[in-house]
Formats: C-alpha cells, structure tokens, sequence
C-alpha cells in the first residue's frame, strides 16, 4: 500500500504546469482552468486506492490473451524493453476482441511507420531500485522524428509512462473534467511487447463526481530478435 501511494504521488507530481504568461484577458479564464484541474487531481486522489491500481509489477489477468505467453519481469532500470517492434499491432478489451492499434497512437504519436524503436534511458535511481525514466520512441529509424516521454518510471521491473496523453473540458455551470492515459509495459516470452492501457476520466457535472476506467491490453512483434 505504501508503495501504491508513493508512486501515485510521483505521477501527480509529473502533471504538466501551465506556468507561461497569459495576456490580462485571459487571467481570468487561465485562473479557473487551473482550479478546475486541482479538483480533478482532488477527485482522482480521492478515488485512486479503490478504482485506480499502479500495474507494476505487470501480470497477466483474466482478460490478458493465453496466446500471448507469460509475461516476463524487464530487470533493472527496464533495460530489457530496448529493441525495435512493428508499429501494427493489436488491442484486446475485456470483451475478448482483437483489433488493430498503432504503437505511435498509444504514445501520442501522429505516424505510419513500419517499426518504432524504443530505448530505456535513466535520470535517477531511488533507494528502492525504482528508476526515473526517459523513454526514447524512433519511427522507422528517424532520428529527426525521435520522441522523448520524461514521465515514466521503472517500477517493480515494469515500465510505467504516465499521462501519455490528457484531455481536458469545461462547462459553465454545468460541470468540467478530464481524461488521462497511462501505459505500461514489459515484454513476452517471445519477446514482443505487451502493454497494460489505463484509460480513465474523472468529472464533475452538476457538483456530482463521475469516474471511470477502461484498462485494455495490446501486443506489438518485436522485429529485432
């Protein structure tokens, strides 16, 4: 439990701060965006031990595909998730249907790649053997097109990048909220990566708080062997 609690409070600390300057009319309005995700972190917080997990370590569940193997443990600092995997790969929600989803789209990525590579690089170390990581993303080998996700973190051996992608809305009086994507990852026997999507939303419409959570798996081959 305290280790669920530490790490939440790190991934909140990761929140982007809108600390830029905004011109006198928008004052107001910058004002009341940040209120309003000080709630939805509130809301979040409130909610976190009994509707949102951190998956580290990564096990497979009921939902997780038989066929996809075991999954195996990244080692220190995730070293282990460093190769190169085909772009196309596929998602499975807990329905049990396969469908087609993109690499690049899972880390907030526009591209049509063939193969992204992915590399493991470590800012710190804490005294628990848990890593602060950046994790390098390069489309097709195109370096002028490499992404770097400095919100992610070496947990237990699993790979975890927070707000990968955020969305947020406002109402007036009726109500605002957001919604957050974490993703964590290691990789298979076969070496492909698997991935643990954690798609939530926290609202607030008409002063009643709203929360929910989706957490599909997806696979992606590893093209180096």
């Amino acid at each position: 439990m305290k280790t669920r609690k530490k790490w939440f409070c790190v991934l909140l600390r990761s929140c982007p701060q809108d600390s830029a300057p905004r011109p006198k009319g928008l004052e107001a309005t910058g004002m009341q965006q940040r209120m309003h995700r000080r709630t939805l972190v509130l809301l979040i917080c409130a909610v976190f031990l009994g509707c949102v997990s951190v998956r580290a370590p990564l096990v497979a569940d009921k939902d997780f595909p038989s066929a996809w193997g075991e999954i195996n443990q990244l080692g220190f600092e995730c070293k282990a998730l460093d190769g190169t995997y085909l772009n196309e790969g596929a998602v499975v929600a807990a329905e049990g249907v396969a469908q087609p989803l993109s690499l690049t789209s899972v880390l907030a990525m526009q591209s049509s790649a063939r193969a992204v590579t992915l590399n493991v690089h470590t800012r710190k170390i804490d005294q628990n053997g848990d890593s602060f990581i950046t994790l390098r993303v390069v489309p097709d080998e195109d370096s002028a097109s490499m992404k770097e996700l400095d919100g992610c973190f070496c947990i237990k051996q699993t790979l975890a990048c927070t707000q990968v992608s955020e969305k947020y809305w406002s109402l007036p009086n009726f109500g605002f909220g957001g919604s957050q994507q974490n993703v964590y990852f290691s990789i298979a026997s076969d070496r492909s990566l698997v991935a643990r999507l954690q798609n939530y939303h926290a609202d607030v419409i008409l002063l009643i708080p709203v929360f929910g959570i989706k957490e599909p798996w997806a696979r992606f081959e590893r093209v180096d062997r």
